[in-house]
């Protein structure tokens, strides 16, 4: 049960980490457009994220090549290093003045997290059923977590977005630390 509740936290951690950089736009949005369609945009990006992954996952560990799914862990690992040599060689920006409506919001979020799917989907296939689960209630609880908190900062936004903009500089940190532990962790061992 343990083990469960602490894949849940990382999950957790891995959603809010990847997301950072959302926050930060979606505080943003709500400087420029209000507080609803930002944050209403957010909720339902994070959850086709989650619901994608999550489907893309199931399918991965049914395929007929499930020792092969521990390779994925090269892509949160490859986007990692990216976003280090990025913040290092200073070319990391983030925009956080885009506008538009509902349905632009949602897809100025999918594209935005596209770190996330690529986290999550290795993530929740190399685990099982039970894991999964946990993980999904992890991120799904963190996904909540970072609403909430958007919701509530609105009437701050402008102070909130250059503050969570300096936090996502750990998350390339986090995504390579993910990518290892899939790719350690799986039947990529035997090599």
């Amino acid at each position: 049960m343990i083990d469960h509740a602490l894949f849940a936290l990382s999950a957790g951690i891995a959603q809010v980490s990847t997301n950072l950089d959302n926050l930060a736009v979606l505080f943003g949005l709500i400087v420029v457009m209000g507080r609803r369609r930002p944050v209403v945009g957010f909720a339902v990006a994070q959850t086709v994220v989650l619901l994608l992954a999550t489907a893309v996952a199931i399918g991965l560990s049914h395929s007929t090549y499930p020792t092969t799914i521990g390779y994925l862990g090269v892509v949160p690992l490859a986007l990692g290093v990216r976003g280090i040599w990025l913040q290092i060689s200073g070319r990391g920006k983030t925009d956080t003045q885009p506008q538009g409506a509902v349905i632009s919001v949602v897809f100025l979020f999918l594209s935005l997290s596209i770190d996330t799917f690529a986290v999550m989907t290795p993530l929740l296939a190399e685990s099982s059923t039970s894991y999964r689960w946990a993980g999904l209630f992890g991120a799904a609880t963190a996904a909540c977590l970072l609403t909430g908190v958007a919701a509530w900062g609105a009437p701050k936004a402008k102070s909130f977005a250059p503050r969570m903009a300096r936090l996502d500089r750990i998350a390339p940190y986090i995504m390579v630390a993910v990518g290892l532990y899939i790719l350690l962790n799986t039947g990529t061992d035997a090599l």
